[in-house]
This record gives C-alpha cells, sequence and structure tokens, in this order.
C-alpha cells in the first residue's frame, strides 16, 4: 500500500490480486449474495484506491481493508434492504453462489444429511441476514476470514473479549437455526 501510496500504479493491480478473493469472499458472506457481493467488492477496491492517501501503517493493511470492506457492505446490505422492500423481493435469492462456512455443530448436525449444499447455503444466507450487524461481523470476520479475534477487535472497534462473545452468540444462534434442517 505504501508503494501505491508512493505512486506505483502496479502496486495496486499487486494488492488488488492478492486480496479481491478474500474480498469478494467477505462481501458475500455478509450480503448473502454472490452478485451483490462482487458488485461490493467493486467499490470496496475503488475506495481503498481513494483513500490511498490517507493511509497510515499504523495498523496491518488487512485490518484496514476490512474496515473497509465491513463499512461498504453494511451500506449495500441497508441498501439492498431498501430496493427489495420496494420491490417485495426477499432476502437471499441468490444464495446458492454464495460460499459455505464452515459451522460447528452439535453432534447430530451433519450438513450432507440436508437436502443439499446449495439449500444449507441458502439457509446458512438466511441465518447470517438475520444475525443482528455485530454477530454477522465478527462471525463472518472471525470464523469466515479466519482473522484472530484481536484483528476483529481492531476492524470492529471492540475489545477482543467482546468479539470472542459476539462470535459464540452467532455460532449458537446460527447452529439453532440449522439445526431445524435436519432430517
Amino acid at each position: 500500500m505504501a508503494a501505491f501510496r508512493g505512486g506505483d500504479r502496479d502496486a495496486f493491480e499487486r494488492l488488488f490480486d492478492r486480496h479481491h478473493l478474500k474480498v469478494i469472499r467477505f462481501a458475500s458472506r455478509m450480503t448473502g449474495d454472490s452478485g451483490r457481493g462482487e458488485e461490493a467488492a467493486q467499490e470496496i477496491f475503488l475506495r481503498i484506491a481513494r483513500a490511498a492517501p490517507t493511509w497510515e501503517p499504523t495498523a496491518r493493511f488487512t485490518t484496514w481493508m476490512y474496515t473497509i470492506a465491513r463499512r461498504t457492505t453494511l451500506n449495500f446490505i441497508r441498501d439492498a434492504r431498501d430496493h427489495e422492500a420496494s420491490l417485495a423481493i426477499p432476502l437471499g435469492e441468490e444464495a446458492d453462489d454464495a460460499p459455505l462456512l464452515q459451522l460447528p455443530g452439535p453432534p447430530a448436525f451433519e450438513p450432507d444429511r440436508i437436502f443439499s449444499n446449495s439449500q444449507l447455503r441458502e439457509r446458512l444466507a438466511v441465518a447470517l441476514a438475520e444475525l443482528p450487524e455485530g454477530y454477522r461481523s465478527a462471525f463472518v470476520l472471525a470464523a469466515g476470514e479466519g482473522l484472530s479475534y484481536q484483528e476483529v477487535a481492531e476492524i470492529l472497534g471492540i475489545t477482543p473479549q467482546a468479539v470472542k462473545s459476539r462470535v459464540f452468540r452467532a455460532r449458537e444462534a446460527l447452529a439453532g437455526k440449522l439445526s431445524e434442517l435436519e432430517p
């Protein structure tokens, strides 16, 4: 990022190549829709490029990137809800294309026993969308993106203990919603 900020245009391309799949995956999981995730990812990288002059290397680039990604996807979610409410289209309609998170659950919860992966993805996208934003963000960043609780805390502006609590509560809520699918 420092090289890009210093005028090296190729540096941004290298950043994009290194991080775009992570950003798309994060945005798709947050929005519950791979199309919106890709659209949000484009906006995220545009915002990163525009914010380059103000970037300070006080935190890791990925922490800064996920902070921008979270804010941008929250805007996409809000805008989508407003738009969908006006069109009466339910959320998560295109969840079949969204990446599948691996959730720990009760021993009886076996994803391969549930209808199919596409139905599980759809159900997971709907369940994630129903979580309060703070739980969803903490869960997707920690469980979905594999960030440490410390990194998630920096992104969300909360303590690592609060992240741990939010992730735990998100897992409980998701396991409860998904266990309803058991045959």
